[in-house]
């Protein structure tokens, strides 16, 4: 998938022109609240309203994005209340110097490859400081796509982020959201993991 060419070319269809409703739900509700203050990292930030909605709710905010055309998207929107960074998510010295206390992730684990998997929960613990948090709305069952193409987005299931996840975090919470966009209704699961030392 070319994510600079899409965001060039405005044809970003997962773009919800706001932030996920199950993300405006739990800072709503100040579920966060024991966390302190931090700094959280949203990776594929895109259009940046989820890493805007951390910022407003008081935490400093890194929008990670590969795509320098959504980073521009998203610093005309928002501003520079949060650091909007041009980068790889799995780039280790990029991890190295932007430790973070909360990872919060939003549609870039469907995003990529189901091979990269693995990738991604290595890189996940590069990012969090120990016993730091990643706060998950991951993407069980996408809706199958208008070229009948095999993702992105691509479905997972418990039984797998249980496996990927385990050896190196605990499970803190699980639930359905509340509140989800009309197409992803009982197709999220919410996920809190605290990273292991």
């Amino acid at each position: 998938m070319d994510w600079e060419k899409s965001y060039r070319e405005r044809d970003t269809p997962w773009d919800l022109g706001e932030p996920a409703p199950p993300l405006v739900d739990l800072l709503e509700r100040r579920k966060i609240e024991h966390l302190g203050v931090g700094r959280v990292l949203v990776p594929g930030c895109g259009a940046g309203h989820d890493a805007d909605a951390w910022q407003k709710a008081g935490m400093e905010v890194v929008g990670l994005d590969i795509s320098p055309s959504a980073l521009a998207v998203a610093r005309e929107r928002y501003g520079d209340g949060v650091t909007w960074l041009e980068g790889d998510f799995f780039d280790d010295a990029l991890a190295a110097h932007y430790p973070v206390d909360l990872l919060f992730e939003h549609t870039c684990f469907c995003a990529i490859r189901p091979s990269l998997r693995p990738s991604y929960v290595e890189a996940a613990i590069r990012w969090l400081v120990p016993g730091g948090r990643l706060f998950g709305i991951f993407f069980l069952d996408p809706p199958e796509q208008n070229d009948r193409e095999f993702g992105p987005p691509y479905r997972t299931d418990m039984k797998e982020l249980r496996q990927l996840f385990t050896k190196f975090f605990r499970i803190a919470g699980e639930s359905s959201p509340d509140r989800s966009h009309s197409d992803r209704v009982g197709r999220e699961v919410l996920i809190e993991m605290i990273r292991k030392p």
